[in-house]
């Protein structure tokens, strides 16, 4: 499908006197890490120069990641920032479909003038030199995997590649729950299993380590806040900024929590609103073929994937609460006409 892209962008990292930038989405989750750390390794291993920049900072969840420590972050180290989209050749955008998801960096990335590269599975994808777009694969990390497959072959890939890949494969699937019944995805990951994958330590690292303060978080998330929907099957969590702080909140402690509400029995949709300090964030969770993109689009400047989206609204949390509680009649009306 994108075999002549991909020869084209072969042929111009054959250069190794290269300088490239690699830029995930604000709030980097595990599919941006981890194709962020997977590229930067290989342009290790092939010679080329490069560099990871973020608008904001990499959990710590993610850090374990191999390079993930390395990146440079916008918000303290901003003259670094702007002096690499300066001398850079190429910049990577990774995870995500438009410059507008870049933050604090987005009007220095307008001014670049290299050739940018977007390898992505969102949506409606901005216009670059080079595009790599599938929104039917599971992860930004399985659309990279077939490019470092294409371009430098699979020898390249060792323990920590492999690694990097599986975590965006996993996180953004919801553990193999969602968005992973193609066949290809399988054979990835089978793939990555020959190459040196260490599975169970990824597992560990992402699903396995809690703090005190989280585990809390957690439980009064679930036990005071959680409310399900008299009318229809929706859960929803809303989280003050007051809470956070109590909880001494870092950022990666609420991932996956928005998932848990979907095992309850007849809820079909699950969405976490959570306050910041200058906005309220929405994470979108559903089974089956309900389109959250579609909800998170339409009410709260967002969008995403069938069954996991994401929005952000200025507003107060009641305002923005009490809006996901009265639009839900035309989400479930649409459905309906749709079927």
């Amino acid at each position: 499908m994108y075999e002549t892209i991909i020869e084209k962008i072969k042929e111009k990292l054959a250069n190794r006197n290269l300088k490239v930038v690699i830029i995930p989405h604000i709030s980097p989750d595990g599919d941006a890490a981890g194709s962020c750390s997977a590229l930067w390794q290989v342009l290790d291993r092939v010679g080329i120069q490069a560099q990871l920049m973020t608008c904001d900072y990499i959990p710590d969840y993610l850090k374990w990641l191999k390079r993930i420590p390395d990146a440079i972050s916008f918000q303290n180290r901003p003259k670094e920032c702007k002096q690499w989209l300066h001398k850079a050749d190429i910049l990577f955008m990774l995870d995500h479909n438009t410059v507008a998801r870049e933050g604090d960096l987005e009007p220095f990335v307008k001014e670049f003038e290299g050739e940018v590269i977007m390898i992505d599975h969102h949506p409606d994808p901005d216009k670059v030199t080079y595009q790599i777009s599938d929104t039917s694969v599971s992860s930004t990390c399985e659309l990279l995997y077939n490019v470092i497959a294409k371009v430098w072959g699979k020898e390249i890939i060792d323990t920590d590649i492999a690694n990097a890949i599986y975590t965006g494969i996993s996180t953004d699937t919801g553990g193999l729950s969602h968005n992973s019944s193609h066949p290809e995805t399988y054979r990835v990951i089978a793939d990555l299993l020959a190459l040196g994958l260490n599975k169970d330590y990824v597992h560990e690292q992402l699903y396995q380590r809690n703090t005190l303060s989280r585990l809390r978080l957690t439980g009064n998330c679930l036990l005071n806040k959680l409310t399900v929907d008299e009318h229809f099957p929706v859960a929803t969590i809303p989280i003050t900024f007051q809470e956070l702080e109590l909880y001494n909140y870092k950022d990666g402690d609420l991932e996956g929590l928005v998932n848990i509400p979907l095992s309850i029995e007849n809820v079909l949709v699950s969405v976490q609103i959570t306050e910041r300090k200058d906005k309220v964030k929405l994470s979108f969770r559903s089974k089956g073929n309900i389109p959250v993109n579609l909800w998170a689009k339409e009410f709260f400047n967002g969008g995403g994937h069938l069954n996991a989206a994401g929005g952000q609204m200025p507003l107060p949390l009641d305002d923005v609460v009490k809006k996901v509680r009265e639009t839900a009649e035309w989400f479930f009306k649409q459905l309906k006409m749709e079927n």
